[in-house]
């Protein structure tokens, strides 16, 4: 590593951190809490990325702004898209809501962050710490909640935005809505197409992947009962993309393998005031996803096309998801005790293959979960909550944690939050009969949820425009599900709760805010303990992150600039002797640069920007060594550049 190198990780991974981000001089985070909250006063792991922090990134969906953040790793699977693993776990660590709701079940493994649009998003809540008390199975790393428009004031003005990549990528989006005394509307559709003529993802990475994706959503607001606000909406996703074949040797014939996806959901949501003291929220969500994957043969020549149903190469996954939250908040700012409790009902069905050996493809669980808040002590509060959960198919464990925010000065904060939470198993994990490798998986519905220990420390200094959080994390995996050699009958395989990771690492945040120039500096430096290198062949890392903008007020114009840095990583692998082996990578970049004009005070807004304008080597931390060639990995990182412009009118 260079001097300057280490002078950067010096700077950004090796003082412990904790992360805010930039907010338009807004400390306001409703994430785990069913309310707004002051950041200040919170013990979790907070930062919001703002509606003109996603603008000024040109990002179009969630995948867009998570793809620079520090701590987030990627990879990338043609059939389920953008997996997003957060500071080296494994997948599915981290929960995804859409305002409160969960984005997908947590049964299936289909998290393709690309799927979620950025148009209808008023900011994006992150809490890096556990949260499972509040949203049980998966809040393990943290949540991200995305928070739409749909409840907040001067959004519903028509506006239609167009934006063009180069190269072979459009994207457009169109948002109607109306406001009176009482209700709200508001419809969003948007449209994004990839010819796929060097590669996907507005060409940063070599996958020749077309694809067409069409989102909608409508909600509709209406206020009842004075203080109660009542929500319904709907929205739906397709997607269409191509995996290209190559032609068979001496033949004229190639395949082609076909992803479609859809999702469909309706969603009701009635929260506000009871009392004076007491606030209410209930929750009814109803999704139906499918990805259904056809194999194409075609004939070169004469363009025909067959489509082959070969069940052994089929992945079709379909399930419909049920969900359903009550919380009740007593919320007396004169008392220093308070309180919110509730429960949650979620059940998932498997509507593709219904039984596996005379059994029903489904789960339900329910959960009891209170917390609890204390601030009689001067400058400090205290939470502590408990979620007691039950399973229709596999053994739960109570998830509790306990919280403490400190005062130290007006200035400086202590945190400190020790927490216990879970992980569920997946469906291929309880019900797999499917055959790999000359070995046949059978099911196993005696395993239980994997069990997770975390800690986390920081220090928050915040005065005028300027705040400083420096922090630790550390997380104990217990009873990891792995797939094993059965023992009763070695020719099969089965799941089994037998592994034990550790995750450690520490992180920094710097952010200054002003009239003119919002800066945001964070790095982390963490990694992975043998066990969990059996798992994720990860070691450690260390990433720095810089996002800068200036602002021309008079003039109507912003210039904003992004980076992320990652120093070398090590992997370990196993080779065909069982022996480790362990490797290192170098050092690779990424940066976006996006200008804006404004006119007629925001009617009209131009955006232009260079995607890739850094000198990047490989994408070490997106994709896993191949075993045929170890020093590097099976896709890449282009390095030339990719040029996009946008139109927003707002009328």
């Amino acid at each position: 590593m260079t001097f300057r190198n280490r002078l950067i990780f010096f700077l950004f991974a090796f003082i412990p951190s904790l992360l805010i981000a930039q907010s338009d001089n807004v400390r306001m985070f409703e994430t785990g809490q069913f309310k707004n909250s002051i950041q200040t006063e919170l013990a979790d792991v907070t930062r919001i990325i703002s509606e003109s922090e996603i603008r000024l990134r040109g990002a179009n969906n969630l995948k867009d702004i998570l793809m620079m953040e520090t701590g987030g790793v990627f990879n990338y699977d043609p059939q389920k898209g953008w997996q997003f693993q957060w500071h080296g776990s494994t997948k599915g660590n981290i929960l995804i809501l859409i305002d409160g709701l969960p984005f997908r079940s947590v049964q299936f493994d289909e998290m393709d962050l690309q799927q979620i649009p950025l148009d209808h998003v008023s900011r994006i809540e992150i809490t890096e710490n556990h949260q499972g008390v509040s949203y049980g199975s998966s809040a393990i790393m943290g949540v991200i909640n995305i928070i739409s428009k749909t409840t907040q004031q001067k959004v519903y003005k028509p506006s239609i935005r167009v934006q063009g990549y180069t190269p072979g990528s459009f994207y457009s989006n169109l948002n109607l809505g109306r406001r009176t005394t009482k209700t709200f509307f508001r419809f969003s559709s948007a449209i994004d197409a990839n010819a796929g003529k060097q590669g996907n993802d507005s060409g940063r990475v070599l996958q020749w992947l077309p694809y067409t994706r069409i989102t909608n959503q409508l909600s509709y607001s209406q206020k009842v009962l004075k203080h109660l606000d009542a929500t319904f909406g709907f929205s739906n996703l397709y997607e269409n993309k191509t995996q290209t074949g190559y032609p068979f040797q001496g033949s004229n014939r190639a395949i082609d393998h076909v992803f479609i996806h859809h999702s469909n959901a309706l969603y009701a949501t009635l929260k506000g005031n009871l009392t004076k003291n007491f606030r209410m929220q209930v929750d009814l969500y109803l999704q139906d996803f499918r990805r259904q994957n056809t194999l194409i043969l075609k004939n070169i020549l004469t363009a025909e096309q067959l489509a082959i149903n070969d069940t052994l190469l089929n992945d079709t996954v379909h399930y419909t998801l049920a969900f359903s939250r009550w919380v009740l908040l007593q919320n007396d700012k004169n008392k220093p005790f308070t309180y919110q409790g509730g429960f949650d009902i979620s059940s998932t069905v498997d509507q593709y293959k219904n039984t596996v050996n005379n059994v029903h493809q489904s789960n339900t669980t329910s959960s009891l979960f209170i917390n609890l808040n204390y601030s009689g002590i001067k400058n400090l509060r205290l939470n502590s909550g408990v979620r007691l959960p039950y399973s229709s198919k596999y053994k739960t464990k109570p998830i509790w944690d306990f919280k403490l925010n400190y005062k130290i000065t007006e200035e400086w904060f202590m945190k400190f939050i020790v927490a216990q939470a879970t992980k569920a198993p997946t469906f291929d994990q309880m019900f797999a009969t499917y055959l790999t490798n000359g070995y046949s998986i059978k099911r196993n519905l005696n395993i239980t949820d994997e069990q997770v220990l975390s800690i986390h420390y920081s220090i928050l200094f915040k005065k005028n425009n300027l705040s400083i959080e420096p922090g630790f994390f550390n997380y104990f995996f217990k009873n990891g599900i792995e797939l094993v050699t059965d023992k009763v009958q070695p020719n099969r395989m089965i799941h089994q709760n037998i592994s034990e990771k550790r995750t450690i690492g520490t992180r920094i945040n710097i952010l200054f805010q002003n009239k003119f120039v919002d800066l945001n500096l964070r790095g982390i430096l963490t990694g992975n303990n043998y066990f969990a290198n059996l798992f994720d062949r990860q070691l450690f890392y260390t990433e720095a992150f810089m996002n800068v903008t200036f602002k021309v007020p008079r003039a109507g114009l912003n210039i904003c600039y992004v980076n992320k840095i990652c120093s070398e990583r090590g992997y370990m692998i196993m080779d065909a002797q069982k022996q480790t082996q362990t490797y290192f990578n170098p050092q690779f970049y990424l940066a976006d640069a996006v200008i804006e004009k404004l006119f007629n005070k925001k009617t009209i807004a131009l955006r232009g920007g260079v995607k890739n304008i850094m000198n990047i080597k490989n994408l070490h931390s997106f994709y896993l060594p191949t075993l045929s060639n170890p020093e590097y990995f099976s896709s890449v990182l282009l390095s030339g550049r990719s040029l996009f412009f946008e139109l927003n009118i707002t009328l």
